[in-house]
């Protein structure tokens, strides 16, 4: 192949289906590949408890910019091996962010976390103890599970869609959280969005007092008319999201 067959882009916009493995199970997830030159700045995104709002509309987003944007399931859920527990979220993105940072398409020094409710939770404590994450969105994201009152049947609803685990076992394992605030010290030097809902039935704007305190360099954007999953307001939400990611990393 000679040097004119060459397209003029090294990589082109896709989407290709990805699996990769965390302690010996087999999790399942899509790759957004953005064309480009050259490797591309590159996010992670991190579902919520149990997941059904995956937040794909932002992934795509994002790929029309010149962003890749890789989305996974954690083990137990949606398909992915093993049986589901709060306590593996940080081991399962440490193996989503080792798979992306093996794909010639990412570019290292730019890659971001976008987690919503627990998925913000696991984005916010796993980017305060890895420095690769360069930033991170955290969408309604839970900042101290154990001010939440988990009811019961919520929690039994939620573990029916999930493997291996019970309701009272997930409410045990929520209530072993730890704040977000006891690792801001670690995300202080890092660029933060956090993006709040405030008619949120799960988090309204109370919960996120003491997260503005521990943070002062936190960028924050409010929903005044918006639920925990941004139903009213999805194109605001991806625009909010882009946006700034595009201006504190670049395409």
């Amino acid at each position: 192949m000679t040097d004119e067959d060459h397209s003029a882009t090294a990589f082109h916009a896709g989407l290709d289906g990805v699996t990769f493995t965390s302690h010996g199970s087999r999790l399942l997830g899509g790759f957004y590949t953005a064309a480009g030159a050259t490797p591309r700045p590159t996010a992670i995104l991190l579902h919520g408890l149990p997941g059904v709002e995956k937040s794909l509309d932002v992934a795509y987003a994002l790929r029309d910019l010149g962003w890749n944007c890789l989305y996974f399931h954690y083990r137990g859920c949606w398909g992915s091996d093993g049986v589901y527990s709060l306590t593996h979220l940080a081991d399962d993105t440490r193996a989503a962010v080792e798979w992306t940072l093996r794909q010639p398409s990412v570019d290292a020094t730019r890659l971001v976390l976008i987690g919503g409710s627990a998925g913000g939770h696991a984005a916010l404590t796993y980017a305060a103890a890895d420095p690769r994450i360069r930033a991170t969105v955290a969408l309604c994201p839970a900042i101290d599970p154990r001010t939440f009152a988990f009811p019961a049947a919520l929690a039994d609803d939620f573990a029916s869609m999930l493997s291996g685990i019970t309701g009272d076992e997930l409410r045990a394992q929520w209530q072993a959280l730890p704040s977000v605030v006891d690792v801001a010290p670690a995300l202080a030097s890092r660029p933060v969005l956090m993006v709040t809902a405030d008619r949120d039935e799960l988090f309204p704007p109370a919960h996120y007092a003491s997260i503005g305190a521990a943070l002062p360099g936190l960028s924050w954007a409010r929903a005044a008319d918006a639920d925990h999953a941004f139903s009213t307001c999805r194109p605001w939400l991806v625009r909010t999201v882009t946006e700034w990611l595009v201006s504190t990393l670049g395409v």
